[in-house]
């Protein structure tokens, strides 16, 4: 090469921090052509869409960016929010866990707002359908259902038309659950008419939440989605193992009356292969349902008690538990467990009791007809001793029951209506456990469904033949 020659040299490329920058931190980048420059600018950068992305972004219902991690995903995700702020029409909520600690003596279900129901439908949307966990402060949550919070923290707060901007959405999660939330996700955002603009590195997310748009930052490029890969969901009959799996699961200690037929819901997971995501049990009915009389009225209560019990025994089955793994919650799977029963039933007619069904419809959804129950007379008794002595339900719970009280006296005699304790004087130790037993009972809203087959015998035909 000659002196006067023309050369190209090859620069180190300069890095931009606000961090100050130390001999250790100048000498491990510059082994890597790399120098680090200090700058006082202390805002992350953004890196804006195109006016064509941006069209897209606005026009979308489910919108992912993807790419390795390093990519300028979340770059892309600030840039996003500030071109649609610039907008000026639409409400942007970025999803962050910020302040989350500050108030973690309060349970979860405490930091958001509104009604009960409300509340409940976001959380399950949210992938937090697990009861035992709505009391539990953020600071006692896993790292992947803090998350979940923190999501559900905004969404609780949008309305038609906003968007909600989620970075590593769904990244700390088994791919299990991972494919639950993306699904629920998915039906949120269409059916409340929300925007949802999510990010992840995972390449499997893309098949789990069908969005309308991707930007893939590893090209640079916007496309449609790739062809949805699904995890089929498939009914069949199951044994009683099946049941004994999930039971633990279940919110109500008693078993089931005795079964007659066990459904199971095989959810097939590319991961980890097939999956017990729900169970379904069918029992033979109590003789004494007196709601009954509303969904067939006078047909299970003539005047001979053994008349009565053969109809029962002989027309009627009940659905007396549907348990869905967690991590298969949200997806619909109780509603196909029961469905799926109704397609096929027993009997002609086909009962039903939910404690929560007034908060998890799934009978409702499967085309059952619910009936709200109205508190029993021992019920109301209980009910209006408490009020008697200006205590509510929940101090029930709180308040140990002192001997010889009017509150004592009225958990026995409630406790022995409802058949839970048997004759005689429970011990104090007995009467103290009644408490919190009987504070449940009165503080759920259960309601009763109904079915009848009209593929095959209805309750006209039947009692004509009995």
């Amino acid at each position: 090469m000659g002196y006067n020659q023309r050369t190209t040299l090859m620069m180190p490329r300069e890095v931009v921090t606000p961090s100050i920058v130390s001999q250790s931190a100048m000498r491990a980048c510059a082994s890597f052509d790399l120098i680090p420059m200090h700058t006082h600018q202390r805002h992350a950068k953004i890196d804006l869409p195109s006016d064509d992305q941006l069209g897209m972004i606005h026009s979308s219902r489910i919108v992912l960016v993807t790419g390795a991690s390093g990519s300028g995903k979340s770059c892309r995700l600030r840039g996003i929010a500030h071109a649609l702020s610039a907008l000026g029409t639409l409400s942007i909520h970025v999803v962050e866990d910020q302040g989350i600690q500050n108030r973690s003596g309060r349970a979860m279900i405490d930091l958001l707002e509104g009604s009960f129901k409300n509340r409940v439908v976001t959380l399950a949307h949210a992938g937090l359908a697990e009861p035992a966990l709505w009391a539990m402060p953020p600071s006692c949550l896993s790292v992947g259902q803090r998350a979940r919070f923190v999501l559900a923290q905004s969404m609780h707060r949008m309305f038609p038309g906003d968007v909600l901007i989620a970075d590593e959405f769904a990244t700390t999660l088994d791919r299990a659950n991972a494919y639950s939330l993306a699904r629920t996700m998915r039906r949120w955002a269409i059916n409340r008419g929300m925007t949802l603009v999510a990010a992840s590195a995972h390449e499997d997310l893309e098949a789990m939440l069908e969005p309308d748009l991707v930007l893939d930052m590893n090209t640079g490029q916007s496309r449609p989605p790739r062809a949805l890969v699904a995890e089929p969901i498939m009914i069949e009959q199951g044994a009683i193992a099946d049941y004994q799996s999930l039971a633990h699961l279940h919110y109500r200690g008693p078993k089931p009356a005795t079964h007659t037929l066990i459904l199971r819901a095989i959810r097939t997971t590319p991961t980890l292969g097939d999956l017990l995501a729900g169970v379904l049990v069918v029992s033979m009915p109590t003789l004494n349902g007196a709601w009954r009389d509303r969904a067939w009225p006078g047909f299970f209560s003539s005047g001979s008690k053994s008349s009565n019990a053969h109809r029962i025994n002989t027309y009627l089955r009940c659905i007396s538990r549907v348990i869905v793994e967690p991590r298969s919650r949200g997806l619909g799977v109780a509603s196909m467990l029961v469905r799926s029963y109704l397609c096929s039933p027993e009997t002609p007619a086909t009962e039903a009791i939910a404690a929560m069904g007034s908060v998890c419809p799934f009978f409702e959804r499967a085309g059952m007809t619910p009936y709200c129950l109205l508190p029993s007379p021992i019920d109301l008794r209980l009910i209006d001793a408490l009020t008697h002595i200006n205590q509510s339900i929940v101090d029930l719970i709180r308040s140990p029951v002192e001997p010889g009280s009017l509150i004592e006296r009225e958990l026995i005699t409630w406790s022995k209506a409802r058949r839970i304790i048997g004759s005689g004087v429970p011990d104090a130790q007995t009467i103290q456990k009644l408490a919190p037993i009987a504070a449940c009972r009165l503080l759920a809203k259960p309601r009763a469904y109904a079915y009848v087959n009209n593929q095959g015998d209805d309750g006209d035909d039947a009692e004509q033949r009995d």
